[in-house]
């Protein structure tokens, strides 16, 4: 399994908002310069994560983004589920299988819980971590993060 671009970038995304807003609404500009995602894409990016109640966009001159809620009350799971949709190594868990009985289906308790998996990991890591986690590398020296 493979991660894709856009739920890693809203996962950068909010982390940078995070960072930033305690000057006020984050700019997309800032945003871009800072991550190094296009303006276009964070446009694309932000808006599942405004609908699901994660962000909230700020029109005008100074405005920008900002969380909706506290960092340590996001996770990556919310972040993930708001960009990216249901978290599931395979279709079957939510869809029927191709036409077969799911219920029957040997395997899928394996991909039930490798789905579960994943959702406890990834719920249990909020912003807070990770912010947390960029100011112990600055206190560190470290000149940048990654994610």
């Amino acid at each position: 399994m493979k991660m894709s671009t856009k739920g890693r970038y809203a996962v950068r995304i909010l982390l940078s908002i995070a960072r930033y807003q305690k000057n006020g609404p984050v700019p997309k500009k800032v945003i871009a310069a800072e991550e190094g995602i296009s303006p276009d894409y964070i446009e694309q990016i932000i808006v599942p994560l405004k609908n699901d109640g994660l962000a909230i966009g700020i029109r005008g001159v100074k405005g920008g983004f900002r969380l909706a809620k506290e960092p340590e009350d996001i996770t990556v799971y919310n972040i993930l589920r708001a960009s990216e949709g249901v978290l599931n190594l395979v279709d079957c868990n939510h869809m029927d299988c191709q036409g077969r009985d799911k219920n029957k289906c040997v395997a899928r308790p394996v991909w039930e819980g490798a789905a579960k998996v994943l959702e406890d990991y990834f719920s249990a890591i909020t912003l807070r971590d990770l912010l947390d986690k960029v100011g112990e590398l600055e206190k560190s020296g470290a000149a940048t993060y990654s994610i």
